[in-house]
This record gives structure tokens, C-alpha cells and sequence, in this order.
């Protein structure tokens, strides 16, 4: 599995919430059509003034990666609705193998990695 992460800053709590919006209304609606996608974190962290935000993207593996952003994959690919409340964004993808991953479920814990 590839997490792919992107950072960003916004403004403020105000326009942090306008970023989830876009992000949940366009990017994870875009995403949920990709093959091989297989889940999203967006995460928040106040800065000050400003709002870090980081976004963590999940995939079969890189070919899927490419079927969502294409040859230049490791360059961010934001919506202009997403760039209107952003105050600024790393133009720099990283993209990492997912090791070991685990999160707690119904079944007493559900490996996310095979």
C-alpha cells in the first residue's frame, strides 16, 4: 500500500472548514472512482495564526496513485476551489510504502496491510 501526503496552510478555523468542505465534497468524491484507492485522512493542527493541514491518501500501489494524478504524481494537483482558501501548499507530493498499519474494529482489530 502507498499513503500518499500533501501539506497546506490555511488561514484560520474558518476557511480550514471550507478546505474540508472542497475536500470532502470534490477530492474525495474524484478519489472514491480511482481503482485501487483505499481510504483518506485529512488532519488539522493550528499554527499559530494559520492552520496546517495534511492530507493522507491510500493506494493499491503507484500505478493507482498515477490513475488519480496522472504522470506528474509527485506535484499536488489542487482544485481551484481548494487553492481559493488556501493560504499556501507544499507543490510536492511524498509518497511512502505503508509498512504496518492497524486500527481497532468490531473484530477486536482489522490489519489494514496484507
Amino acid at each position: 500500500m502507498i499513503a500518499r501526503v500533501w501539506q497546506a496552510r490555511t488561514s484560520g478555523p474558518r476557511t480550514t472548514e471550507e478546505y474540508r468542505r472542497v475536500f470532502q465534497t470534490e477530492v474525495l468524491t474524484s478519489l472514491r472512482g480511482i481503482e485501487g484507492f483505499r481510504g483518506a485522512y485529512l488532519l488539522a493542527r493550528s499554527d499559530g495564526d494559520a492552520v496546517g493541514i495534511e492530507t493522507v491518501t491510500l493506494f493499491e500501489s503507484l500505478d493507482a496513485v498515477r490513475s488519480f494524478a496522472g504522470k506528474g504524481y509527485e506535484r499536488e494537483h489542487v482544485t481551484p476551489a481548494a487553492r481559493a482558501v488556501l493560504l499556501d501548499s507544499d507543490p510536492l507530493i511524498r509518497h511512502f510504502d505503508v509498512l504496518t498499519a492497524y486500527r481497532t474494529g468490531e473484530d477486536q482489530g482489522s490489519s489494514l496491510t496484507s
